[in-house]
Order: structure tokens, then sequence, then C-alpha cells
């Protein structure tokens, strides 16, 4: 059975008074949430571990109270459905915790008037064995490295992934588009969401990223894939994305959760081998 090393670190950025962005490492045995280094290593079995990450969007109108509500309604949800055993069984919970907090958030902000437009996205992966789900909404990414093989598992849900996807533009001319933040769906601000949902099967050594636009706005693929290469700990991989991201002008809150996957012995899969996976819409 492999295990996983895991590590997360967010930040305010240069731009931003505060920070909207959130994460969430929650291990489902013990309930507990939490980055002590003692559970830092986990075992890829059920009952299960689940990794976030939030962008709270509203600024006055309470983004950083969107992203920590979505994570803490997250958090109980999964924990009231542990433990993850198959695939059904964790996309039926994350996709019940996207549309609770989807609920939560709309019923906060219409009954409070200054938090009106308040919302989130979230990207969420339930490690339970090989085959990782993860549910997103918003554009949050999940990405999966293994070897020299970088690949975005999501798809942003924003004007500028709408543009990719039918191939009016490629991901690098989607860089300079100016409404690439302008997101299409977002949870919190209407009555109902549609999160993607995608499902890949890990092996020994690969790496999975998630993160917030802070880290992919001011850095492409490439430069994150060359801080994977140099740093195998997730620690100083988490602390060089970060810093990298900053110094590159760190315009956003920038949140970055890494998991390195190892063989029970220690071993590393094949390298070569292409990462598949499977995306599709849902209904929350």
């Amino acid at each position: 059975m492999m295990y996983f090393e895991v590590f997360a670190r967010t930040e305010v950025g240069c731009a931003r008074e505060r920070n909207e962005d959130s994460f969430l490492v929650l291990d489902l045995g013990t309930g507990a949430s939490g980055l002590m280094p003692a559970v830092r290593n986990r075992s890829l079995a059920p009952p299960g571990t689940v990794v976030a990450v939030c962008d709270g969007m509203g600024g006055a109108a309470a983004g950083d109270l969107a992203s920590k509500m979505a994570l803490e309604t997250l958090d109980q949800v999964m924990k009231a459905r542990a433990p993850l055993h198959d695939v059904p069984t964790a996309e039926h919970a994350l996709l019940e915790a996207v549309a609770t907090s989807n609920r939560v958030i709309n019923e906060f902000a219409r009954a409070n008037a200054d938090k009106r437009g308040m919302g989130t996205t979230m990207t969420a992966a339930a490690l339970f064995g090989p085959d990782v789900v993860v549910v997103q909404v918003g554009d949050s990414r999940a990405y999966l490295r293994r070897g020299r093989q970088f690949k975005q598992l999501t798809m942003d849900q924003n004007v500028v992934g709408q543009m990719i996807a039918s191939g009016r533009i490629s991901p690098e001319q989607a860089r300079t588009v100016r409404q690439r933040n302008m997101l299409l769906e977002a949870i919190g601000v209407q009555e109902k969401v549609g999160p993607d949902l995608v499902r890949v099967r890990l092996q020994p050594g690969d790496t999975m990223l998630l993160c917030t636009d802070g880290l992919t706005g001011p850095l492409d693929d490439g430069h994150i894939l060359q801080l994977l290469d140099t740093y195998d700990d997730p620690v100083r991989a988490c602390r060089a994305l970060t810093e990298a991201a900053c110094a590159a002008g760190g315009p956003d809150n920038v949140t970055v959760a890494i998991l390195r996957f190892v063989g029970a012995s220690g071993e590393i899969g094949d390298a070569t081998e292409p990462v598949a996976h499977d995306r599709r819409p849902a209904v929350a």
C-alpha cells in the first residue's frame, strides 16, 4: 500500500491587504485537521484523507469568510460520510459537501446584506487508495506530476477555460487574456452550482499539487514543474512555490498543497507511463 507525504502553505501575497484563501488537510481516521510533523505521512487507505484549497471572492463582501465556511462544511460532511472505501462513495460525499457549502454560504449572504456577492472556489481531493477523486468549482487547480509529465487534471471554470476547451485559444495565449479571472462557477453565488469531478489513478513517485490562481497567475506550468523537480520534500516545495509567486509580483493570495506518493518499500513507479484521468461535469 502506498503512503504519501503532505504539506500546505498560504501567503497573502504582495498586493492584497488580507488573505481570502484557505486550505484543509483532514484525517478521516482521527477526525483531526492540521499539519503537525507527526501526521504529515499518511497511509493511502480507508478511511481516507481530504486535502482542499479555496480562494474566496467578494473582498469587502467577506471572501475570506466564504472560503472558511466552505472548508468547515467540507470537514463536517466528509467526517459524516467516512470511511471512504471506493470511488462512488467518495464522489457522493464530495458532491454533497459542495452542495451543502453552496447552500450555507448562499443563505448566509442573503440574510446579511453586507455580505452579498461572497463566494469561493473549491478544489478538494479525497484520498483512500490508488484512485483519487477530485471535485472542483471555479479556477483553483489540481495537477499531477509524474517524472517530466505535468498534467493539469482540472479545467478552469472561467471564461478562458471555456475558450481553451473549445480550441479558440491555447493555454499560452490564455495568460494574456484580460477576462481570465471571470468565473463561470463559484460556491455560494447562485442557488445551484455545477462542479467537475476528476478521477486519476496514482502510482509511486507521483506528486499532486492543489493550488489557487495566486500561483498559476504569476507562474507558468514550466516554472512550477522546475520547482517541483528541485524540491522533493513537500514542505520545501510549498515554500519555494509561494515565495516564487511573491517574487513574480504576488498579485493575489497564493495557496498550495503538495502530496508526494511513495510505495510501501520506497519504490518509484514508471515515470514514463502516461497520466490517465477522467474529468466530467456533475450535479451538486
